[in-house]
């Protein structure tokens, strides 16, 4: 019963969601991010922070972040902050940055996990953590449907080639630019990735008969800029490097070489292909064509005895009722008859 009441809630409050992405959009830029009540909780006077790894949060887009603490009458209270970044890619991959590695994931938002008092929220373009007493749920998403200007957008591509069944829990992160790079690896420098082109890193350290091995599936916007970069990767001591279709698959082979190229040979790239295909009409039928012509003809037969009857109806009623009037069928001398006496007593034609 409680996850049918669970169910019903969200059920409930998706569509808030969803409405509050559509007038949210347009809302007035500087608005507080965060909302005056958080369910029985009364926010208290909210102030911006300086969030932890501020130049890599910079790096994903970072606009804006803001705390306030939230205390309800019974004496709970809950530490609620907001990231508000440029994008969901920025979004998502501060989440990833932010979240506790052995957290448990929860469903808030896009995603979530919990640890302890403290959870963490991907929601559009908002990374949001609590800490403390924890809210309600349907309050917590309520709270996520009044984040101004949300920017709901799809996933970084690169997330659906990565080897999910083989990467170690906590360990994915999103690169989107040289500071995060030099945090995971720093072996690879800026140059060889070539952030000019704008590519889309994951860095994950992956299971293989060898141990784990760290891995970045690099997404570029085409197979031309990939197929250029990838020959920079191969240059590098210890790393080996692949290239399918618009990805590059570096990995740190320097002690296990074979599990290496095992594990590159598992990102795989599949392009998609969208075919425009129109739904057949009715008129492509044949069969619909000649059934369609039969109903119109025995629609426009019906239509014709109708308007017979009508007007001889019509015509015979008016005879009777108002036999001088235009609509009684003419009687008299507008009668043209011709006279002919079917029993032969009438006058014969002269003989020759």
């Amino acid at each position: 019963m409680a996850a049918l009441a669970l169910e019903a809630r969200r059920a409930v409050l998706r569509p808030v969601l969803l409405l509050s992405l559509a007038l949210a959009a347009g809302g007035p830029v500087g608005a507080e991010l965060l909302h005056e009540a958080l369910g029985p909780f009364e926010r208290l006077a909210p102030r911006p922070f300086e969030p932890a790894d501020l130049p890599v949060l910079q790096e994903f887009g970072l606009e804006e972040a803001e705390e306030a603490e939230y205390r309800a009458p019974d004496g709970r209270s809950v530490l609620f902050r907001a990231l508000q970044f440029y994008d969901d890619t920025g979004a998502v991959a501060a989440y990833a940055w932010i979240r506790p590695a052995d957290g448990v994931a929860v469903e808030r938002g896009e995603r979530a996990v919990e640890q302890g008092d403290f959870t963490v929220i991907q929601f559009a373009n908002y990374v949001v953590t609590l800490r403390g007493d924890p809210p309600d749920e349907e309050d917590v998403e309520l709270a996520l449907a009044y984040l101004p200007r949300p920017k709901p957008t799809a996933d970084p591509p690169v997330l659906q080639y990565i080897p999910g069944e083989a990467l170690v829990p906590g360990t994915g992160r999103l690169v989107l630019g040289p500071v995060s790079l030099e945090r995971l690896a720093p072996e690879l420098t800026p140059s060889v990735v070539g952030f000019h082109f704008s590519p889309e890193g994951y860095y994950g350290e992956f299971s293989t008969e060898a141990g784990e091995i760290p891995m970045i599936v690099w997404s570029y916007p085409s197979n031309p800029i990939a197929r250029g970069q990838v020959e920079a990767f191969q240059q590098i001591d210890g790393w080996l490097a692949k290239q399918d279709g618009p990805l590059i698959a570096v990995a740190l082979g320097q002690e296990s070489p074979d599990a290496a190229q095992l594990l590159l040979a598992r990102v795989r790239y599949r392009a998609e292909v969208t075919q425009h295909v129109e739904d057949p009409k009715r008129h492509d039928n044949l069969a619909n064509i000649i059934l369609d012509t039969f109903i119109l003809c025995g629609l426009l037969a019906v239509l014709m005895i109708f308007g017979g009857v009508l007007v001889a109806g019509t015509r015979r009623i008016a005879g009777r009722v108002a036999p001088d009037s235009i609509l009684a069928a003419p009687q008299g001398p507008d009668m043209q008859r011709l006279g002919i006496d079917r029993s032969g007593s009438g006058p014969s034609l002269p003989e020759e």
